[in-house]
């Protein structure tokens, strides 16, 4: 199996538990990590997974071929699972040159900026097949990449359903935030993808209502990325210093959900969020942008909120309508926990990928 990168994310997590699954189910894995090891090589070493790391740089770094080539040849795989763009593109090349039997993509996200599609196209007779994590990423990358359906297989991932449940709410005193407090929590990357300056934007419009009714809310936002900075200073010039806070990257992530009134993603394409998955198991209210994987997982006033990606004057008025509706808030959470606990069980999607890998 080889990836981009193995720092913590939503992709890269669910890598690892996908990796850990099939070898409960026999296989005998072995990753590469395209750039360094990362923080999530620990649980793969702990689960007895062998990790390389290859040290290479972004997309353009072309020492990753050779050295994924080599590797490939020295260890010589059935199968080459890969995650995330430039992995892919490697894989597919080095694995071709390496012989390696059967090679299947995992695409991720529906990203349709060109400088992913003409890659992704131009290297796609090398894929044997292809597992996207949602229908939508299925048939986006089907059209952009000119992909037959029969060689896409969507595989959903699964969620820690127990171990969220488990885990207690974090003591909002440490968050400088008190009961009555409406706490509107962001989690991802500070990058353009998750559009954390319109989440700001549209808190801030909310806010200025929610303040006139007598009431305070909070927006906390886990997660670092290169508009952290842009942010800040977004933050400061609004004079939000004491309603906002950038909290990082955040090991209890599910006991901040656990705390949270709403959880808002305000992407303009993904996948199949695992934040959203997530937050649903915790019993947190999800408000999403209405793209890709976020629309397969919520259907809009039934078990989440659903809002035009960008339109932030609507996703101010739906953080509004959440926040002054606690009965409403309450059903729809009930709701979104039983669909989880239903449909996105790591168990079922482990098998799914051994089911596909030994397809013919």
């Amino acid at each position: 199996m080889a990836i981009t990168e193995l720092d913590i994310g939503g992709a890269e997590k669910a890598f690892v538990r996908v990796a850990e699954g099939l070898k409960k189910r026999g296989w005998n894995i072995r990753v590469v990590s395209i750039r360094d090891a990362g923080a999530l090589a620990q649980p793969l070493d702990a689960a007895g997974i062998p990790v390389v790391a290859l040290n290479c740089g972004g997309f353009l770094d072309v020492r990753a071929l050779w050295r994924l080539k080599a590797e490939l040849t020295q260890h010589p795989p059935d199968v080459l699972l890969t995650f995330l763009h430039q992995a892919n593109i490697v894989g597919r090349l080095a694995g071709r040159w390496a012989k390696v039997p059967r090679i299947v993509s995992g695409i991720r996200v529906a990203d349709r900026r060109w400088s992913v599609v003409v890659p992704e196209r131009l290297t796609s007779q090398c894929v044997d097949h292809y597992v996207a994590v949602s229908k939508s990423v299925a048939t986006t990358h089907c059209a952009l990449c000119r992909i037959a359906d029969e060689k896409m297989t969507v595989i959903q991932n699964g969620v820690d359903i127990d171990a969220i449940q488990k885990v207690a709410p974090i003591d909002r005193a440490t968050l400088d935030t008190v009961a009555t407090d409406l706490i509107v929590l962001a989690v991802g990357r500070l990058s353009p993808q998750k559009a954390p300056l319109e989440i700001l934007e549209a808190f801030a419009q909310f806010r200025s209502r929610y303040v006139a009714q007598g009431k305070r809310a909070r927006l906390l936002f886990a997660g670092d990325g290169p508009l952290r900075d842009v942010l800040q200073s977004q933050i400061n010039s609004n004079g939000l210093q004491n309603d906002v806070r950038l909290l990082g990257w955040r090991p209890d992530v599910w006991e901040l959900m656990k705390s949270a009134d709403v959880l808002v993603l305000a992407s303009h394409w993904e996948g199949l969020p695992n934040a959203i998955l997530e937050a649903q198991a915790a019993g947190l209210l999800v408000v999403a942008s209405e793209v890709d994987g976020c629309s397969e997982v919520i259907s809009d006033g039934v078990n989440g909120r659903l809002f035009p990606s960008g339109d932030c004057g609507e996703l101010a008025r739906i953080l509004l309508e959440v926040a002054n509706s606690p009965a409403s808030r309450a059903a729809m959470t009930a709701a979104a926990k039983q669909n989880v606990e239903e449909h996105f069980q790591w168990e079922a999607c482990i098998e799914e990928y051994h089911a596909m890998l030994t397809r013919k």
